[in-house]
């Protein structure tokens, strides 16, 4: 059989076993039972298999490359994220590639995503989560637990607590309340929060700091101010449009906290498009404080969460070693797009 077509998918899918296991025999490990070595030796033998030094794992090797697996490529935040995190490493002697969330989260092919990080030969990963569904959430661990065997991983992001890595997350509950506190201290009773999606009900996540807000406040949830969408202005302009088509004028929101500053553009556009003035008869909050945020009309208020320093950190937490879960810097960046209540 020819050697070139074979790869260490195909022995490991002849002898019945994760491509983990044929990597541990192919590096003469001994945390493999003598059974399972013998029939993926003998599979090797078979095929006439010469494993190259990147089906190896390339573990004891560094070439001073390591990654960033981004989910959104052309969302400003992320790209501000990487800027971050290449300009740390082209400092430190590292060059950066960047890979699509889909590196870590499709299994296509059968192929496995962990593997394909893998064979490029990086030194370590950042990996920024976004939410996943449920159902997806245990492919990722799977994925992770599969990837770490490779190289070091750091996750950054809003990072969920049984993701054990180390780690720099932002904790969105916290500074949701804190945005809600402001309102209420403007005089705002019916707040919206928009974007994001439904089931999303991780202890750091927004949702819940949406709701203790409002429980500090003693406002009731009212659900038709809870507007899912997607995260680009595209999807704010449309949920929010939406909302305010719904609901009677008297029963429009005062207040509007968005996922993210695009969010916030489409809401400030929908709002437009109904009638209502900014600040004067809506406040938005956005997050992010991208480059845009000042020069919208009115310029808007918006949460700073210092993507690029999140992004140099990240690649020094990755090279230190250390296993640690570090809190992301935020601050409130006022501007003229929220003000005291005018009640309707």
């Amino acid at each position: 059989m020819n050697q070139s077509s074979n790869t260490i998918y195909d022995i490991a899918e002849e002898a019945g076993v994760s491509i983990a296991t044929v990597s541990r025999v192919l590096k003469g490990e001994k945390n493999v039972s003598e059974k399972t070595r013998q029939r993926v030796e003998a599979v090797i033998t078979r095929r006439n298999y010469r494993p190259s030094s990147i089906a190896r794992g390339m573990t004891s090797k560094t070439t001073h490359t390591l990654g960033i697996v981004l989910p959104k490529l052309l969302n400003p935040n992320y790209a501000m994220i990487f800027t971050g995190a290449y300009e740390c490493a082209r400092r430190l002697g590292y060059s950066m590639s960047m890979f699509p969330w889909r590196s870590v989260t499709e299994n296509e092919d059968k192929v496995n995503p962990a593997l394909l990080l893998a064979e490029r030969r990086l030194d370590g990963v950042i990996i920024c989560v976004e939410y996943l569904p449920p159902e997806h959430h245990e492919r990722l661990k799977q994925s992770l637990k599969e990837l770490q065997q490779y190289m070091p991983i750091v996750l950054i992001g809003c990072v969920p607590e049984d993701l054990d890595y180390p780690t720099i997350s932002y904790n969105m509950a916290e500074i949701t309340c804190n945005i809600v506190d402001e309102l209420v201290s403007l005089g705002h009773e019916k707040i919206a929060l928009v974007g994001g999606m439904a089931g999303d009900q991780d202890q750091f996540r927004r949702d819940v700091g949406y709701r203790r807000g409002l429980e500090k406040a003693h406002l009731p949830f009212v659900d038709s101010y809870r507007v899912w969408s997607g995260g680009s202005a595209e999807d704010g302009e449309a949920a929010f449009s939406q909302t305010l088509s719904s609901l009677l004028p008297a029963h429009w929101p005062t207040a509007v906290i968005a996922l993210n500053d695009m969010v916030a553009m489409g809401c400030m556009a929908a709002a437009r498009q109904h009638g209502l003035r900014i600040p004067e008869e809506l406040s938005v909050i956005g997050c992010d404080n991208l480059f845009c945020a000042p020069y919208l009309q009115p310029p808007l208020t918006s949460i700073d969460t210092h993507q690029q320093s999140m992004g140099q950190e990240a690649v020094e937490l990755l090279l230190s070693g250390r296993k640690e879960r570090k809190n992301a810097r935020w601050e409130w960046v006022r501007r003229d797009s929220c003000g005291p209540c005018s009640i309707r």
